[in-house]
């Protein structure tokens, strides 16, 4: 029970829902609608020793709401693991100059074709040759995600050799996947490099959240609504044809990795998707697609977080 991810199972009957930890099915909650369920779930495995903040991976997924179920066809999961890394790069210090912040993004365009923004500290370009080096990796969980620098700005996501010899020769072959070194020894990490994926895009009629930087022209976007699980979205006119079990979303830096519904049921819970979950990655009409969603500028996004 120690990990933070648990893969869960569940069922529905007429007096409501009973979830479950798979490996410990005696931990489980039971409530009126799943919601309820999921909830005395996380308090039976606080109550077991558990962790204090679980994440449940349910196997198969819960139920969709009407809103989640139009937008699921094909049904698509974005996976990888719930843990940072930390890498080895220079930590900023309390009251940083403009000139000490600036050393320390130098260090971190070395890791990228072009010099990251130093408004929003974002990458527009893909990743050079220069591997990751990192001082923690989760040693339990099987995918993590972090940034090269401590902005906390481009994601990196990482996957073990225990989830990569999980796939097919083909699936396999299809990832752009580079070593990482790491502080002392442990099991071998990648880093997902590429290759290029489907890009996001944003949805007509739907609110969004997100920003756009003035500087570099990156932005970035999402979904938070009531209801709805989905985050994210994609053009279905742009899903690989024929459409392949494991494939990557986004453009370089940022690259994710993306299942269909059928593949992520044969993976999870196995040796080698420790720590990993799921999110429901939306897939859009053409009718429906906006690609140049309009948004706040950077400043004025962080002029909005400061005073809420």
């Amino acid at each position: 029970m120690e990990h933070g991810v648990y893969v869960c199972g569940w069922d529905r009957s007429e007096s409501g829902f009973t979830a479950w930890v798979k490996s410990r099915p005696e931990i489980r909650g039971e409530g009126l609608t799943y919601a309820d369920a999921e909830q005395r779930l996380i308090k039976a495995i606080q109550s077991a020793g558990g962790a204090m903040q679980a994440v449940l991976e349910f196997d198969p997924p819960l139920p969709k709401s009407e809103l989640e179920s139009k937008y699921a066809n094909p049904e698509l999961y974005l996976i990888g693991g719930d843990d940072r890394f930390d890498s080895d790069a220079p930590r900023g210090r309390p009251f940083e100059t403009a000139e000490e912040r600036d050393e320390r993004l130098r260090w971190t365009d070395a890791f990228f074709q072009s010099p990251v923004c130093r408004n929003c500290a974002f990458a527009s370009s893909p990743r050079s040759a220069k591997l990751l080096r990192l001082q923690y990796l989760p040693r339990r969980y099987d995918g993590a995600f972090g940034s090269a620098g401590h902005e906390g700005a481009t994601t990196i996501e990482v996957l073990s050799d225990e989830f990569l010899s999980l796939l097919t020769p083909e699936e396999r072959t299809y990832l752009d996947v580079r070593p990482v070194t790491r502080k002392g020894r442990g099991r071998n990490f990648y880093e997902l490099a590429g290759p290029p994926g489907v890009p996001f895009v944003a949805v007509a009629g739907l609110p969004i959240s997100g920003w756009r930087c003035e500087a570099c022209g990156h932005r970035s976007w999402g979904y938070w609504i009531e209801g709805m699980a989905i985050h994210s979205f994609i053009a279905r006119s742009s899903l690989p044809r024929p459409l392949s079990s494991i494939f990557t979303v986004g453009t370089p830096p940022e690259i994710h990795l993306c299942a269909t519904a059928e593949r992520w049921q044969q993976l999870v819970g196995q040796q080698g998707t420790r720590g990993f979950v799921s999110e429901l990655l939306g897939v859009v009409s053409e009718q429906e697609v906006v690609r140049f969603p309009e948004l706040p500028s950077y400043e004025e996004r962080s002029r909005a977080d400061r005073t809420s």
